[in-house]
C-alpha cells in the first residue's frame, strides 16, 4: 500500500514538473511572437515620424525662405499684411503637425506596450495558432517585395566556374543555396568539391567550411546554425555559421533517422523542428532541434521531393513527380495540392524554390533554363531567364532563394558555374 502511494506520488511529481516547464515553454514561444510583432510596428511608428518631421523641416525652410525674400523686396503695406498672413498660416501648420506627431506616438506607444502586452495571456499556441509568417528574417529586417516583372537580366552576375584545382571561391555542380539575414553571406552547397563555401552579398568569397562534407545537396539555415543534408552520408549535419560542426544525424536506410538521398531542408519558426526531404524514400522527415526523430510527412502521397519550406504555418513540399507542391497545415494534415506548370503547360522541372512576403512562389526550372513565379493557387505570375551562358541566361539553375533586398539569388548546376542576383 506504502509503495503504491508513493508511485503515484512520484509520477504527481513528474506531472508536476512537466506542466511547469511546458507552460513555460509555451510562454516563451507566445513572447517571441509577440517580440517580432511589436518590433514590427516599431518600424512603422519610427518611419512615420521621420515622415512628419521632414514635412516640418521643410515648412520651416519655407517659412525662412518667406521671411527672406519679404525683408528684402516687399515694401507695402498690403503686402506686408498678406506675407503675415502666409507666416500664421505655416506657424499653424507647424504646430499641429508636431502636436499630431507627438500624439500620434504616445498613442501607439500606449497600444502597443499595455494593451497588445495585456492581450499576450490570451495566445493559445495550439494546432489553430494564426502565426505571421514563419519565414526566418530578423525582426530588424524590412524584406522587400521583388519586382518580377523587371527582373530580366541580374544586377550582379558572379562567374564562379570550377577548375580541376577547386580553388577557393570557384563552384562545381552546386546544388542549392542559402542566405543568413542577419549578415546577408551566401551559403553554397558545392555538391562536386563536397565542401561548403561563403560569399558576401555581392558574391565575393568569404571563407569555406573546414569540415568536409559529402555531396551536399540541401541547405538552410536558421539562427546561428546551418544545416546540411547529404546525399554522399545520408545524413544531416548542424554547424556554426563559422562551419564548425556541432553535431550530425541519420544513416543509410528506410527507418526512423534514416535517408535514402536527403535533399532540400528547413526549420519550423514556432517549433525549431527539422523538415527534410527523404528523396527516394518518398517522404519528409521531421526532426526535433536536436536531430532525435519526431514524425513523418507524407506518407503514401509524395514521389521524389526535392525540397521543402514554411511560410504561414503551412509546410509547403515540392515533388518532382508530376511536378507539384503539396501544402499542409500545422498537424501535417493536407490541405492543397498546386500543380505548377508554366505557360503553354510546360511541365517545371524544379530542384528548388523559395517564398516572398506576399506568398509567391519563385521556383528555379532546370530543365527550361529559366525561373517562374507562381501566386499561391499555383497561376504562373511571371517567367524570366533562356538557355545560354551569358548574362541573364542559364544552364541548368537549381539552386534559388531571395535576400533580404528582394534580390533573386540563383545558381546553376552546369557548366556557367554562376551566382546571378536579380
Amino acid at each position: 500500500m506504502a509503495s503504491n502511494q508513493k508511485a503515484n506520488f512520484a509520477e504527481l511529481i513528474n506531472d508536476s514538473r512537466k506542466n511547469i516547464q511546458d507552460s513555460f515553454k509555451r510562454s516563451h514561444e507566445a513572447l517571441q511572437i509577440r517580440e517580432r510583432i511589436l518590433l514590427s510596428r516599431i518600424d512603422q511608428i519610427e518611419d512615420d515620424y521621420n515622415k512628419n518631421t521632414k514635412e516640418i523641416q521643410e515648412l520651416l525652410e519655407s517659412l525662412n525662405n518667406i521671411k527672406s525674400i519679404s525683408s528684402n523686396t516687399l515694401k507695402s503695406n498690403k503686402v506686408t499684411d498678406t506675407r503675415e498672413g502666409v507666416i500664421t498660416l505655416i506657424n499653424s501648420k507647424i504646430t499641429e503637425l508636431t502636436t499630431e506627431t507627438d500624439s500620434f506616438i504616445e498613442f501607439k506607444w500606449d497600444y502597443l506596450f499595455e494593451k497588445d502586452i495585456e492581450q499576450l495571456g490570451n495566445i493559445k499556441l495550439n494546432d489553430q495558432t494564426n502565426i505571421p509568417p514563419t519565414r526566418n528574417f530578423s525582426p530588424q529586417v524590412k524584406p522587400v517585395i521583388p519586382d518580377y516583372k523587371a527582373k530580366q537580366l541580374p544586377t550582379n552576375y558572379c562567374c564562379k566556374k570550377s577548375s580541376s584545382l577547386k580553388s577557393p571561391g570557384e563552384l562545381n555542380n552546386s546544388r542549392c543555396i542559402a542566405v543568413d539575414y542577419k549578415t546577408e553571406n551566401i551559403y553554397v552547397a558545392d555538391m562536386a568539391n563536397n565542401r561548403i563555401q561563403v560569399f558576401t552579398c555581392n558574391g565575393d568569397y568569404l571563407f569555406m567550411f573546414s569540415e568536409k562534407v559529402c555531396f551536399p545537396v540541401g541547405i538552410c539555415i536558421s539562427e546561428n546554425n546551418v544545416f546540411v543534408a547529404q546525399h554522399g552520408s545520408s545524413c544531416v549535419c548542424e554547424y556554426e555559421l563559422d562551419g564548425k560542426l556541432v553535431k550530425s544525424a541519420g544513416a543509410q536506410g528506410s527507418g526512423e533517422l534514416q535517408f535514402s538521398s536527403p535533399h532540400g531542408l528547413t526549420t519550423s519558426a514556432r517549433t525549431n523542428n527539422l523538415y527534410i526531404c527523404d528523396y527516394n524514400n518518398n517522404r519528409v522527415q521531421v526532426l526535433t532541434q536536436d536531430l532525435e526523430f519526431h514524425s513523418m510527412l507524407g506518407i503514401g502521397l509524395f514521389s521524389k521531393p526535392r525540397d521543402v519550406k514554411i511560410s504561414r504555418d503551412r509546410v509547403l513540399v515540392l515533388d518532382s513527380s508530376d511536378p507539384c507542391i503539396f501544402v499542409f497545415n500545422s498537424n501535417h494534415k493536407l490541405m492543397n495540392r498546386l500543380i505548377t506548370h508554366g505557360s503553354d503547360k510546360q511541365v517545371v522541372c524544379s530542384y528548388s524554390f523559395d517564398i516572398d512576403r506576399e506568398y509567391n512562389i519563385i521556383m528555379s526550372d532546370y530543365t527550361n533554363h529559366c525561373v517562374y513565379v507562381f501566386n499561391q493557387e499555383g497561376e504562373q505570375i511571371h517567367k524570366f531567364g533562356k538557355n545560354g551562358q551569358g548574362i541573364g541566361e542559364f544552364v541548368n539553375p537549381f539552386g534559388i532563394v531571395l535576400d533580404n533586398t528582394g534580390h533573386i539569388i540563383v545558381v546553376c548546376q552546369k557548366d556557367t558555374g554562376c551566382l546571378q542576383f536579380f
